[in-house]
């Protein structure tokens, strides 16, 4: 599955471990899901990385996270994003590569909701429905239960 990632995800998975954000940079890394960027999105990201990571763990992660991205060049303008007109990048790059998923927290985003069959979800939303998907719809129930029982 292929997906866009806003910075502001980043940011919220160097920030806390345990979040949903984390555990979609988790899945990016490991290559469970597939992160593709545009060289706009590329250098929002190393802006933010240059200015807001201090800390080597962080540092380490959001590489990790770089190495795995697939490159996209995006050929086509997208003018689907109203208050906030530079967040169309993430859609034209989920277009040129055909993503489904962009995952952000920022509303310009969110509030289009779907375009071209590509949906802007929270990282919160986007889990729930890729782990139902994963483990046939149980909605990551089984998956949890057998961390907890050890079974």
């Amino acid at each position: 599955m292929k997906i866009v990632v806003d910075t502001n995800i980043l940011m919220d998975a160097w920030s806390d471990n345990f979040s949903y954000a984390s555990r979609i940079v988790e899945a990016v890394i490991s290559g469970e899901l597939q992160a593709v960027a545009s060289h706009k999105i590329w250098r929002e990201y190393q802006l933010i990385l240059e200015r807001l990571v201090n800390d080597q763990k962080h540092y380490d992660l959001a590489n990790r996270f770089f190495q795995a991205i697939e490159m996209i060049e995006v050929r086509r303008r997208v003018d689907v994003v109203k208050y906030d007109r530079d967040d169309n990048k993430f859609f034209a790059c989920a277009e040129e590569a055909g993503a489904e998923y962009i995952i952000s927290n920022d509303m310009h985003l969110i509030e289009v909701g779907e375009y071209k069959g590509i949906r802007a979800m929270k990282p919160k939303d986007f889990w729930l429905e890729y782990e139902s998907e994963s483990n046939g719809g149980d909605g990551g129930w089984k998956s949890m239960m057998k961390g907890i029982l050890g079974k």
